[in-house]
């Protein structure tokens, strides 16, 4: 972990170029060795000034937040595009594929941009905007910029808690600031559907969560098509994911016989083995046995990685059905052609395959339902004019790859990383984008610790104390862990070539709307410069990187951790809205073993942990899951505007 000090910074400040003050760096910045005053910006650009708007906007809110002083004299900016094709973009679905290159002179007597297209005059003039010091003056450079990499994301779960259409603009505008460009929204999952559905309205009425007022928390189209084209505004596609087969008991509103165990208590099954086989892998037919020392049976015995569970069952023609109207309805409220279907963690006990005394799971047993359901699903993309993207499983696990076109983004969490990509890489698929979970996935911390190293997991030694309930010491990935990550390393320059890019992941069981800043920025911005410069972290990174938090602090209004933080201080370990109210007691919340971060340490009764290991609760009682919500109202927490931070130069 880098962690700055005051004579880190003044020994940066020192000698300052004009790369110290970028984020992410650009491809080329010839240093003109000079400031100078000025009076603010005026754009004059032959798009006319409707498609920048918002970016000269910005560009002079930095100069005012900077502690510039505006006059009469302000700094001319012409911005220019390709006069034969610079007018190609005009609606969202245009920004995929684009050229995303610009360059930038600035002179004493003013700046000239050159790009393509829209997409490169934004991006320089949010570079322009970086270039203002602390006292409002402006830093000479020539620069030449593109990014490495065409798929630089975010992704934000909407699903185990909600954010306001707000929250989600904020957001946007710090992905945009950091030259990130494509917002993956993991809309829904088994907590709830936060989308108004005409066709279906009860699903939103029994599955959104509720405001104070009781009114449900939801997207409306309207939310949509405003986020889409706020986005857009930004050089940001939106790519829906509506998560399929699995995670989908929220449609259970629908028709409850259209998923498979939903509800099903307690959620990760029978705590102790009846002639179970309990090493929790997948394992071919012929290598199951029946042993299971100790009696306990481990986390394989599960229906569902988490409360609620239920799974879409894909076996009846109706399920299909709804998932075409579900992709033809709200599936065309977004521009962008790529409709993400989720497919991670599949279970396969859910859907009745494996007697309930296994506690291993054989790999080939779910492999004839999924092969039906994925010859369907790819038409109704298809129909849909929809180009399929999914977590890697989809390439991996369910014995029906050779079904998927080969041209489908396959979205990467698990690892190692390069095994990974050359497994998808030897089945035929060109496209595939990296989250590994064990870099970039935001929510790792001592609130959510599957995904942390051993190191991440005990350092620092200290934790929140919280009578009664199970916390851990720890860290979650820091920012230069995140940076570090080589997403080419031990890739062939074949294999490296199906590499588009990388996203930082959000899954939001343990984030709220007051926290939520802090978990993505300025750590994400890590994911940002990565991906758009390709460069290696040296002594001056955390310098640019700090001083690109108090933009978004001062400019953007995001609530951005220190770079020293550690999300080790939350003071409660915070729970999906679903957990909330009812869900405090509700069966399908009932779990069998001890203890995640922030689980109860007795049972519903105030029962002790069974089993010599003393990791289980009993069996006929079980224990909460959602007990710890009880100690705070989702509802009160909420985000707050930050107070300004000084730049340091």
């Amino acid at each position: 972990m880098q962690i700055l000090s005051l004579l880190s910074i003044a020994t940066a400040v020192s000698a300052l170029t004009a790369s110290d003050y970028l984020w992410p760096l650009p491809k080329s910045v010839v240093d003109k060795n000079k400031s100078i005053a000025i009076g603010g910006f005026t754009v004059k650009s032959n798009l006319g000034s409707g498609p920048i708007a918002v970016d000269v906007a910005s560009l002079n809110n930095a100069f005012t937040a900077k502690g510039g002083k505006a006059s009469s004299t302000k700094f001319q900016v012409t911005a220019n595009v390709d006069e034969a094709h610079g007018w190609d973009i005009g609606a969202p679905d245009d920004l995929v594929g684009k050229d995303e290159s610009y360059s930038l002179d600035i002179t004493e007597k003013g700046a000239s941009i050159k790009a393509a297209n829209q997409i490169g005059i934004k991006y320089a003039l949010q570079t322009l905007s970086q270039l203002i010091t602390k006292d409002g003056k402006l830093v000479l450079a020539k620069i030449d910029d593109k990014p490495a990499f065409p798929y630089r994301g975010f992704m934000l779960d909407t699903a185990r808690n909600f954010f306001t259409v707000a929250d989600i603009k904020r957001i946007l505008d710090g992905m945009a600031a950091s030259k990130l460009n494509v917002f993956h929204w993991h809309i829904y999952d088994s907590q709830s559907f936060p989308i108004v559905w005409d066709r279906y309205p009860q699903v939103a009425q029994k599955a959104a969560f509720k405001n104070k007022d009781g009114s449900i928390k939801a997207y409306t189209k309207k939310d949509v098509r405003d986020i889409i084209n706020y986005a857009y505004q930004r050089n940001i596609r939106v790519i829906p994911e509506f998560e399929t087969p699995g995670h989908n008991a929220v449609l259970g509103h629908i028709d409850a016989k259209l998923i498979s165990s939903w509800n099903h208590s307690p959620w990760d099954g029978n705590s102790f083995a009846n002639n179970a086989m309990c090493s929790n892998q997948t394992v071919p037919v012929s290598s199951v046995t029946n042993d299971c020392v100790g009696g306990v049976a481990w986390w394989g015995r599960q229906y569902c990685n988490q409360p609620p569970c239920g799974q879409l069952d894909v076996r009846q023609d109706k399920a299909i059905d709804v998932l075409e109207q579900l992709i033809s309805d709200i599936g065309g409220w977004f521009d962008d052609p790529i409709l993400h279907v989720g497919h991670d963690e599949v279970n396969t006990r859910a859907y009745g395959l494996v007697p309930d005394n296994w506690d291993s799971v054989p790999a080939d047993a779910i492999t004839p339902l999924m092969r039906n359901f994925d010859k369907q699903l790819v038409q109704i993309l298809k129909d849909n004019d929809k180009t399929l993207a999914a977590w890697d499983e989809i390439a991996t696990d369910f014995g029906s790859d050779d079904l998927i076109p080969k041209d489908s983004l396959i979205t990467l969490w698990q690892g190692p990383s390069a095994d990974k990509v050359k497994t998808i890489v030897s089945k035929g698929f060109k496209n595939i984008v990296l989250a590994p979970s064990d870099s970039y996935y935001l929510d790792c911390s001592p609130s959510a610790r599957w995904c942390s190293s051993d190191y991440e997991r005990n350092f620092p030694a200290d934790k929140d104390d919280i009578p009664g309930f199970a916390t851990f010491s720890g860290q979650w990935h820091n920012w230069t862990l995140i940076y570090d990550f080589e997403p080419l390393a031990g890739l062939s320059t074949t294999e490296a070539a199906t590499i588009k890019g990388g996203f930082g992941a959000l899954w939001t069981e343990t984030v709220k709307r007051h926290n939520v800043d802090r978990y993505i920025f300025p750590r994400v911005a890590a994911i940002a410069e990565r991906y758009w410069s390709n460069i290696k972290r040296n002594d001056a990174t955390a310098t640019r990187l700090d001083r690109f938090r108090s933009s978004l602090v001062n400019e953007k209004g995001i609530a951005a951790a220190e770079l020293s933080y550690l999300g080790n201080k939350e003071g409660v370990v915070y729970r999906t809205e679903y957990c909330d109210g009812a869900g405090l007691t509700a069966p399908g919340q009932k779990t069998g073993e001890c203890c995640f971060a922030g689980q109860k340490k007795t049972d519903t009764n105030g029962g002790p942990l069974l089993n010599p290991y003393g990791s289980h609760f009993d069996p006929k009682v079980n224990g909460d899951y959602c007990a710890i919500a009880a100690l705070y109202n989702t509802n009160d927490l909420v985000y707050t505007k930050p107070a300004p931070v000084a730049y340091q130069y």
